[in-house]
């Protein structure tokens, strides 16, 4: 009887805790529109679209902003430099594989999938990406919470930014 009682009220701690804790304690339930937006519409609304390196990280407040030299106007303003900020969010070693992948040069056919690519939503429901110095990114600075807003391309057979362009070039003329 104890046991029971002990039980009921571990359970009503844990509940009170969730209820309490702010939504940081509580699973995103709805993320924004932005994340899953469909990949040509993004491409055609983006008014920026950058092929661009990661060259400088900082952080300050809980913010990781990382610079990018840019190869490689797409659409938009001609820029050298473009920055991306993110809460600062260290991914476990298993997630690292997610935030590195490029999707086979994005020929894997789940990345094509709406609401697939390297981003991640956290509990909260913030959109978070982590860029590795070195590395290049198709960047859309106007849909950077989108799953497809910073992928990294190896190459520049690489199909996202093949068709990326080819859309972009169509849409121009």
């Amino acid at each position: 009887m104890i046991l029971n009682r002990i039980k009921s009220y571990t359970i009503i701690l844990v509940l009170l805790a969730c209820l309490l804790g702010g939504k940081e304690s509580m699973a995103c339930t709805a993320v924004a529109d932005e994340y899953t937006y469909n990949h040509k519409e993004m491409i055609k609304q983006s008014g920026n679209i950058y092929l661009a390196k990661a060259i400088r990280k900082s952080l300050d407040n809980k913010v990781i902003t990382t610079t990018f030299e840019v190869i490689d106007a797409i659409k938009g303003s001609e820029k050298k430099l473009v920055t991306i900020s993110f809460p600062d969010f260290e991914y476990e070693a298993n997630s690292s594989i997610k935030f590195m992948n490029d999707f086979s040069l994005h020929s894997d056919g789940a990345f094509w999938k709406d609401g697939s690519g390297r981003s991640q939503v956290l509990t909260g429901c913030e959109t978070i990406a982590s860029f590795k110095l070195g590395y290049v990114y198709l960047l859309f600075p106007d849909f950077i919470s989108n799953s497809k807003g910073a992928e990294i391309i190896n190459d520049t057979s690489d199909k996202w930014y093949g068709l990326v362009k080819k859309n972009v070039k169509a849409n121009l003329k």
